[in-house]
């Protein structure tokens, strides 16, 4: 399997409708509105690199009230995934964050490891030919996520700088 994030600018007040649509998309996986450069990040998961190249070329930037897109594939060797269980703690999470970490080449493995140990830290994934890594926050504010990011996160070794897409709606 091939992952991607895709980050989308859209037209004003058309999130509602190209998060919709996104989501009539067999290869994706998760779309939500997003705060910061873009307004929508949407989750791929294909059989292939190819496969996701169609999907985003000739299925998702045709779509109508879309500007533009940005497409980082992960690596599918250097990510990690912690499960979630029970509504009790995914009540106490009601916010959350996708965080792109500019990292120091070569490096990117380590702020994987180092990720892990972060518990607001649900995934990682490596992306490939970028360094960086894309990780989802989950914290019960966003001021929360904020200290994650500044206290935890941008205090790694090997971490550049960072991007902060907090979610909104469901």
């Amino acid at each position: 399997m091939t992952k991607a994030y895709v980050l989308l600018k859209c037209q004003s007040g058309s999130e509602d409708y190209i998060i919709s649509n996104l989501r009539s998309l067999d290869s994706v996986t998760s779309a939500k509105g997003v705060l910061g450069a873009y307004d929508v990040l949407a989750t791929l998961d294909t059989v292939s690199e190819e496969k996701m190249r169609d999907v985003v070329t000739k299925q998702i930037r045709k779509m109508p009230k879309i500007i533009g897109t940005y497409t980082l594939i992960a690596d599918d060797k250097n990510s990690f995934s912690k499960t979630i269980d029970g509504k009790e703690i995914l009540d106490m999470y009601l916010s959350q964050a996708h965080i792109l970490l500019d990292c120091e080449p070569n490096c990117e493995a380590d702020v994987i490891n180092n990720l892990r140990a972060i518990p607001e830290v649900t995934n990682a994934d490596v992306l490939i030919s970028s360094h960086q890594v894309m990780c989802n926050v989950m914290a019960p504010t966003y001021n929360d996520i904020s200290d994650v990011v500044t206290k935890k996160i941008r205090r790694m070794a090997n971490i550049r700088g960072t991007t902060t897409l907090n979610m909104i709606g469901k």
